[in-house]
């Protein structure tokens, strides 16, 4: 063998053996270092409290007038001027009956004649496919508000568009044709009466039988009284056909515990979320605050904000926002107090151990929210803070 050889492998097998011992020490030392560390995080924590309540608003039930077959012609949340048309009342259900149909054919041929007169290609396939999708869930928006007249209208054109997708944009002129033929076979029918809106203002489909109930009747609840009034079944009135929601302000009714209403300050402003209606944290005025009455007050709240999305809710919990805390997630395992009483905790700087003192602004169960106020804080969020704090000081080598 040559010694050169014999060099080269004397070498290999040292290194080799060098990382082996490298290996074996870093994993002994992971499994025996009694100081671990975890990722400091960004964190905002929303301190308040929950409420049951019903939103009051000022409502006018329109009614059918009696009349069976009625066409309504507006739109959930669509705005309707006093003495503006609400709906259509035709001769007979038959009559009605062919009214939708006609509607729906038009709605059908509109559509056809618009892909015909484009071209059939593969942008407006794509843009079907659009619409398509556009469809269903604006037909899911429409079945959770319960607006019948939106539904049929979405139905329609969801259907016309599924329909010419089907086709793959082919024998368009024959479908038109068609479609054409079944709809002059219909004819016109005129509506022989109309109903008018007595009143100015936002209509909804959406009937509860709380319609009746004002801001007036609730501004001097009582605890008592709001509790019997939540707990109400209701129906809405025989022949209505919606409502119409006027007036900028509206009100939400809500009984809350005692010691949450004393947080409350009235004529001031209160946080609110109102859940999947609404995500965003919106104010709201703090109206009255009742007396207590079994350890519950009746609290109203107010606002101008105008939100169409919640026309159709009533009975509804919210969370009212007290305080908000924003800063860094520290575990309260790594937390310190000095002997001065001052708060501080320990990052990893390199293979040393580094004292930073911290402000608290929020406890939880098992983690602090300490303040940070950018590049100048002394803790960050992307810190390693070191969770084991025994016999650990500013120096200390934990790695």
């Amino acid at each position: 063998m040559k010694k050169t050889d014999f060099i080269t492998r004397l070498a290999i097998a040292l290194i080799f053996a060098a990382f082996v011992c490298y290996f074996a020490f870093s994993v002994i030392h992971s499994l025996t270092n009694p100081f671990k560390s975890v990722l400091a995080v960004n964190m905002t924590v929303q301190e308040g409290f929950k409420a049951t309540g019903m939103v009051v608003r000022n409502e006018t039930v329109v009614g059918s007038g009696g009349f069976a077959a009625v066409e309504v012609t507006v739109s959930e949340g669509e705005k309707v001027s006093a003495g503006g048309v609400i709906a259509g009342v035709y001769g007979s259900e038959a009559a009605l009956a062919k009214v939708r149909q006609a509607e729906a054919l038009d709605t059908k041929i509109r559509n056809l004649e618009s892909v015909a007169n484009s071209g059939a290609d593969t942008a407006n396939m794509k843009v079907l496919d659009e619409n398509i999708r556009e469809n269903i869930f604006k037909l899911a928006i429409a079945t959770q508000k319960r607006s019948l007249s939106s539904v049929s209208g979405i139905s329609t054109n969801l259907q016309a568009n599924i329909m010419i997708k089907n086709s793959g944009g082919g024998n368009l002129q024959a479908q038109l044709s068609s479609l054409r033929q079944q709809r002059a076979a219909l004819g016109n029918a005129v509506s022989t009466n109309k109903i008018i809106a007595p009143a100015s203002g936002l209509f909804s489909a959406s009937l509860d039988g709380f319609e009746s109930v004002t801001a007036d009747s609730i501004k001097s609840i009582t605890a008592e009284g709001l509790k019997a009034l939540l707990a109400e079944k209701r129906s809405p009135e025989q022949g209505a056909l919606g409502k119409l929601v006027s007036g900028a302000r509206w009100y939400y009714a809500a009984l809350i515990k005692a010691e949450d209403a004393g947080r409350l300050v009235r004529g001031e402003k209160a946080s609110m979320v109102f859940g999947r209606y609404l995500g965003s944290v919106i104010e709201m005025d703090v109206e009255s605050i009742g007396n207590a009455q079994d350890g519950q007050c009746a609290v109203i709240f107010s606002s101008n904000l105008n939100i169409d999305s919640m026309l159709s809710v009533r009975m509804q919990t919210v969370q009212i926002i007290c305080r908000e805390y924003s800063g860094v997630r520290v575990p309260k395992a790594a937390m310190c107090l000095n002997s001065e009483g001052k708060s501080s905790v320990y990052t990893l700087s390199g293979v040393y151990a580094e004292q930073k003192f911290v402000k608290i602004l929020y406890e939880a169960e098992d983690y602090y929210i300490v303040e940070s106020t950018g590049a100048s804080s002394p803790l960050r969020a992307g810190d390693q803070v070191i969770t084991t704090t025994k016999d650990l000081y500013n120096g200390k080598m934990v790695k």
